[in-house]
């Protein structure tokens, strides 16, 4: 742990500078394109410090107050980043849109350097984070490798640039960067958004997994079944379970049976179960099920 830990606060720091370095070097070149992989690489910046703060914040014991701890801290950051590279792609669009009617001059030798530079450290960057089972890292090692595959198509424009002179190109590739934008604050709004409105987890069919647990040996029916994330790798689960009359000690078997299953199957990890007895509280089946 502690050499991902190492290997986050440096890629931090590295994707930092290149975020500062693109964007200086956008203005002086005068690149949108270049700008607008800036703005690509601000998200990963994001998406890094996220991840290094989802780690050090699942560490922290949770209290009286914050019972599930702080882990909602990542999914406000998330919808901030959202919106806010929101609004740097529509710049986009209205910056480029101009430029395409009027091209200005772009320095493409300049242009050249600093993406490719860019591209070394996210190549390394993705290199420190692969391998990696834990869901944040991966997904900061999947924004690295989209940026550096960003920086591979503005190099191609700078490249046309210094060999046509067609500096067309510049606004036209800023254009693709902004969609690329466009589709990742999208997801991170509508991702933070179901996690704050409580829906269940987008990987989870609450039909399957009230057959799974059906399956399970004394069960005889579950219902009340409620299902929703705390953020993005840490979901919980509560539902009433039907059994035979049985004793107590029996029921943490179950528990323990039914936590062990849906962790397994549908990463759920927090569980709380409410035992009923069939007999005496018999439940018709339908849309009660889910709450």
């Amino acid at each position: 742990m502690e050499d991902i830990n190492k290997n986050l606060i440096i890629a931090i720091i590295l994707t930092t500078l290149i975020f500062f370095l693109e964007f200086a070097g956008g203005i002086i070149s005068n690149s949108l394109a270049l700008l607008s992989d800036a703005a690509h690489v601000f998200m990963d910046a994001v998406a890094l410090v996220l991840t290094y703060g989802a780690i050090k914040i699942s560490s922290r014991p949770s209290n009286r107050n914050v019972t599930f701890g702080y882990h909602r801290f990542e999914i406000f950051a998330a919808l901030i980043n959202g919106l806010t590279i929101l609004g740097i792609s529509i710049f986009i669009f209205y910056e480029a849109y101009g430029r395409i009617l009027n091209p200005p001059p772009v320095r493409g030798a300049q242009v050249l350097v600093i993406a490719s530079v860019g591209l070394v450290v996210n190549l390394w960057v993705a290199l420190k984070l692969s391998g990696h089972h834990d869901l944040n890292i991966r997904g900061a090692y999947l924004h690295v490798i989209g940026d550096a595959l960003a920086s591979i198509g503005v190099i191609a424009g700078a490249l046309i640039i210094i060999f046509t002179g067609k500096t067309i190109v510049d606004p036209v590739l800023s254009i693709l960067l902004g969609m690329m934008l466009l589709y990742g604050s999208a997801k991170l709004i509508f991702g933070s958004a179901r996690i704050l409105l409580e829906f269940a987890p987008a990987h989870v069919d609450a039909e399957k997994l009230k057959e799974t647990i059906m399956q399970i040996e004394g069960i005889k029916g579950v219902h009340d079944i409620h299902i929703w994330s705390i953020c993005s790798n840490i979901h919980a689960m509560s539902a009433h379970v039907l059994v035979d009359r049985i004793h107590v000690q029996q029921t943490e078997v179950l528990i323990n049976r039914i936590s062990e299953i849906v962790k397994d199957r549908f990463r759920i990890l927090h569980t709380t179960m409410q035992f009923e007895c069939a007999e005496c509280a018999p439940v018709e089946i339908g849309h009660e099920d889910y709450h």
